[in-house]
């Protein structure tokens, strides 16, 4: 079945068309060429475990760390450090108002 390039919009047979197939896979090979070349990601502050702890945490959160409150809807729940600005601190679940609020809170005390 056919659909339409997500480029130009022409029938295809995958998401895009045979001459944007090979112009988005040259841009990702050369975005990824780039990255290995500078670098990217061997410096990260968090570690490559962080996204899978995040992820984690935000799963067994009942209750934010910060308000003492449940779940609430259209607030997610994100996993904070205990220590803001220290990457090698534990992580809590909180609202993501709630830790937007001690940011800002600790943002204008410094």
């Amino acid at each position: 079945m056919k659909q339409p390039c997500l480029d130009c919009g022409r029938p295809s047979s995958g998401s895009r068309c045979q001459q944007h197939a090979v112009r988005y896979e040259r841009q990702r090979n050369r975005t990824a060429t780039l990255r290995r070349m500078s670098g990217e990601g061997a410096n990260r502050p968090y570690g490559g475990n962080y996204a899978k702890q995040a992820a984690e945490v935000r799963a067994a959160t009942h209750k934010c760390w910060i308000c003492g409150e449940g779940w609430r809807q259209n607030d997610p729940w994100q996993a904070d450090h205990v220590d803001a600005g220290n990457p090698l601190s534990p992580l809590l679940g909180a609202h993501r108002s709630c830790n937007i609020a001690r940011a800002n809170k600790a943002r204008a005390g410094k």
